[in-house]
């Protein structure tokens, strides 16, 4: 999938930060699931394109990946719950205890998950392409 968005800053040689246009967003498919919405992110200039602040540029997002980072984000969490459940009644913790305790298990999954996609930054990263391919 590629994007429109407009360089809002240029960080160094490898990443700027974007911002989407309110356009941009109203044609997107993903738009009422979108977390960028009037907000900036960074992107990965990995052919070290020289860009300056206002550039309109396309971001390519892969859908694949993008798909598998959202099943991440939400599966890996969940799947702490029960067994974080399971494992404090095994210990003998009573009902509501276990229930606190799986609660915590979702924070833990969502650590893991943000250890997990900073040590591949670039990989789930926007990339800025080439307007002319």
């Amino acid at each position: 999938m590629r994007e429109q968005v407009t360089v809002t800053a240029v960080l160094d040689e490898e990443f700027i930060t974007v911002s989407c246009s309110s356009g941009a967003c109203s044609g997107c498919k993903g738009s009422g699931f979108c977390n960028t919405k009037s907000r900036t992110f960074t992107a990965w200039n990995k052919d070290h394109l020289p860009l300056i602040v206002g550039d309109t540029v396309s971001l390519y997002l892969p859908t694949a990946r993008t798909i598998g980072a959202t099943l991440i984000t939400l599966i890996i969490p969940l799947l702490f719950f029960p067994l974080c459940y399971y494992l404090a009644s095994f210990f003998g913790l009573g009902e509501g205890l276990s229930f606190l305790v799986a609660l915590g298990g979702i924070g833990i999954g969502f650590g893991l998950v943000r250890i997990f996609f900073r040590s591949r930054e670039k990989k789930y990263m926007p990339l800025v392409v080439d307007p002319t391919t």
